[in-house]
């Protein structure tokens, strides 16, 4: 297998300039960083929120799903925005679209404003995401498990700093409106960068392999192998199985574990870190093992940490089970996505993650209202049937995968360095 310092002549493509796949990768990290500050930062502070709006409890959990609406209603039309705009203008749309009505939220005044300004944003989202990704895959091949790892890092990073934005920014002043105005900041850092970084880098080398998201034609085409068909529920049950966790872990540590709301929002960022290490860490191994057998594995242990942390009264033990909850179903996402790009060809991956995000959308909206619908058996049991049900599923739907038989290189993080393909 060469990698992108070779001179192969198979690779003469792939773009030698220093820095420059780093650079896109950062960019595109750094771009879901700022989707993922939000979803936390409405987590840490949804009770006070909540409360100020009056809002019952299947409201409050019903709040979160209006972002994954947002979301889905784009998510189809992402791939023609972007063939007809250009990929940078869409990028750039979403993060402008995601930033200005996040600080919005801010200034909502009853429960339905804040509804429809989180609505909203979740268009940005839904515009940015599913483009961002699978550029990203293209662009590093059969290096994309680590890739697409590093990538959904930065939904962590984003994820930790809105749960520490809202839970230090409700201790300071004892409001949750701050949160959202100092939040969505971050969006601005990656907006000033953008024309920077499109002035060194090289688009028409990341465009190479690129065939653009077509959920038309070719996606029903695509819909006829039975593998993808199977990707797509596992994408759907692992995203309404692992949603909780960003959206009402503190929620929960403050109605079921009786902690403050700073301190709530500071205990789930272990957590979601934990969650990035496992992405990179087992990302990167299923570009040397077989991805439906991880995906396996990971779902036996997602269900057993599940157990342990509803189940069982030992705080030392609940805090272990969190964070194995955490680094493993993480996990799953990045494989899942490099196992329906190695289903689909490198030629239709960009409609084959399309496929799957659409899936995930759903799995988002259907997680938190299903959440919302079972309010009134409390706060654990509702959680707890929420992450297990659909973990059951996605392991049995894991024994059904079938991986396509391709030569699996060595796990190198000088991905980084020299945009390996």
């Amino acid at each position: 297998m060469t990698q992108g310092s070779s001179t192969g002549s198979n690779h003469s493509w792939i773009n030698r300039r220093i820095g420059s796949p780093a650079l896109f990768l950062f960019i595109m990290a750094l771009g879901y960083a700022v989707f993922a500050a939000d979803r936390t930062v409405l987590s840490a502070v949804l009770v006070p929120m909540a409360k100020s709006f009056g809002a019952t409890s299947a409201q409050t959990f019903f709040l979160q799903s209006a972002q994954f609406i947002g979301v889905f209603c784009f998510v189809f039309i992402a791939g023609h925005l972007s063939d007809k705009y250009g990929k940078w203008r869409v990028l750039t749309a979403g993060v402008i679209v995601f930033t200005i009505f996040t600080w919005m939220i801010g200034f909502a005044t009853n429960y339905e404003e804040a509804f429809i300004f989180r609505l909203i944003s979740g268009f940005g989202e839904g515009i940015f995401w599913p483009v961002a990704m699978a550029w990203v895959a293209s662009y590093f091949g059969l290096r994309k498990g680590l890739a697409l790892g590093i990538f959904y890092v930065g939904f962590d990073v984003g994820s930790i700093g809105g749960l520490f934005i809202g839970g230090a920014s409700f201790a300071l002043y004892n409001a949750w409106q701050p949160a959202f105005f100092i939040a969505p900041s971050i969006g601005l850092i990656v907006l000033a960068g953008i024309p920077f970084a499109r002035k060194r880098f090289d688009q028409s080398t990341a465009d190479k392999g690129f065939q653009g998201i077509k959920l038309g034609r070719e996606g029903l085409d695509l819909l006829k192998n039975k593998n993808v068909i199977l990707l797509m529920l596992f994408a759907f049950f692992a995203t309404w199985a692992s949603l909780w966790q960003s959206a009402f872990l503190p929620l929960y540590f403050n109605k079921v574990g009786h902690f403050s709301i700073p301190y709530a929002a500071f205990m789930t960022i272990p957590v979601l870190a934990a969650g990035a290490f496992g992405k990179v860490i087992l990302g990167g191994s299923s570009d040397r093992w077989r991805r439906n057998r991880l995906l396996f594995l990971i779902s036996l242990a997602v269900i057993s940490f599940y157990a342990v942390f509803f189940f069982v009264e030992n705080f030392d033990l609940d805090i272990l089970a969190a964070l194995g909850m955490g680094f493993f179903s993480a996990a799953a996402f990045p494989i899942l996505q490099a196992l329906i790009v190695d289903t689909c060809g490198m030629a239709r991956a960009g409609t084959a993650l399309g496929l799957t995000t659409s899936a995930q959308s759903l799995g988002a909206i259907f997680s938190a209202t299903f959440t919302a619908g079972l309010a009134s058996l409390g706060v654990t049991r509702t959680l707890a049937l929420n992450a297990m049900i659909p973990t059951a599923v996605i392991a049995v739907i894991a024994l059904l995968l079938i991986e396509p038989r391709i030569l699996k290189p060595k796990t190198d993080f000088s991905i980084i360095q020299t945009g390996i393909k």
